[in-house]
């Protein structure tokens, strides 16, 4: 049973507590997320050492705790690409899904006056750098996966196996970046950006996109049909959890502007074959998106501020 103590702000179930903690994004008090640390199966973990918390203000969550640096580059050093080599992230579908969003990406960072010196920060395999060298557009990616580091070298890529933390590039060295899938997983968010504002010169754009995750239509929908998962890895590789409004504020706590937010890229499924299904899907998700900001993603542009 689940009790809530409005003195101590404890959340308790059973034998297991949480108190209640200061959000890293707005310091307001945040609270253990039962139902979010059921979704993600951490009630079947080993042992009852993680849990969700999740601040009353700017709806951010977060998986606490989380893997030091150490641990960090453990997880994602050798084996998180080629575990992930059968899934549908990598099939040949997925890849050609893709490359129609990569695509509009890349002239939407030609829009804002981008030609060369991009970097793709958690660049995988390397697909979007395959789109930027079609488009002629100069760049080089960095990805704490020597697996998959090796893969992006090999199709001619200029890459580096590592973190931000030791990433040899000066300080304004790029005039773009592009995030995508990445900030949810890392460490500590705030020495990333800062990390990130460093790397870029001032009014360079970065394009940043996460999932939107509990909060999004899909994941409402599963819920209701009743969907189930199981502990694994997969349960505590992201360390966030965003919200528009949580995102927003790091980006504008650490220097960038936000150009603008949607959580609806139609793009991400453009090359799916038409039909029914396809249409009733995107309409729920421009829906969701227009009425609450409850597509699918978190997808922002935003640029450093001078």
């Amino acid at each position: 049973m689940m009790i809530h103590d409005k003195h101590q702000q404890t959340v308790k179930i059973n034998d297991f507590e949480a108190p209640s903690k200061n959000c890293p994004v707005c310091s307001a008090e945040a609270l253990f997320d039962p139902s979010a640390w059921r979704a993600l199966a951490l009630d079947q973990a080993p042992q009852r050492y993680y849990v969700i918390m999740r601040c009353g203000d700017c709806g951010l969550r977060w998986l606490d705790p989380f893997p030091s640096s150490e641990g960090y580059k453990f997880m994602y050093d050798d084996n998180y690409y080629s575990s992930i080599e059968s899934c549908d992230h990598s099939c040949d579908e997925k890849r050609v899904e893709l490359s129609l969003y990569y695509l509009k990406i890349v002239e939407h960072f030609r829009v804002l006056g981008v030609s060369n010196r991009l970097c793709d920060i958690g660049c995988g395999r390397g697909e979007f750098l395959d789109i930027l060298r079609k488009s002629g557009m100069a760049s080089e990616g960095l990805d704490p996966s020597k697996y998959a580091t090796e893969m992006a070298a090999a199709r001619g890529h200029k890459v580096w196996h590592g973190t931000l933390d030791d990433f040899p590039a000066k300080p304004s060295s790029f005039s773009a970046a592009h995030c995508s899938h990445v900030l949810e997983h890392v460490p500590d968010a705030h020495v990333f950006l800062d990390r990130v504002r460093e790397l870029l010169e001032p009014g360079a754009p970065l394009y940043l996109e996460v999932p939107l995750q509990f909060g999004g239509l899909l994941e409402r929908i599963a819920r209701l049909r009743g969907e189930k998962r199981h502990f694994t890895a997969y349960s505590i590789h992201h360390h966030y959890f965003f919200t528009p409004r949580s995102l927003t504020k790091l980006l504008q706590d650490h220097g960038f502007d936000v150009i603008s937010l949607t959580t609806f890229l139609p793009c991400r499924r453009g090359m799916r074959p038409p039909g029914p299904r396809k249409w009733l899907l995107q309409t729920l998700l421009w829906l969701a998106n227009k009425l609450s900001q409850s597509g699918d993603v978190i997808s922002v542009w935003a640029r450093r501020q001078q």
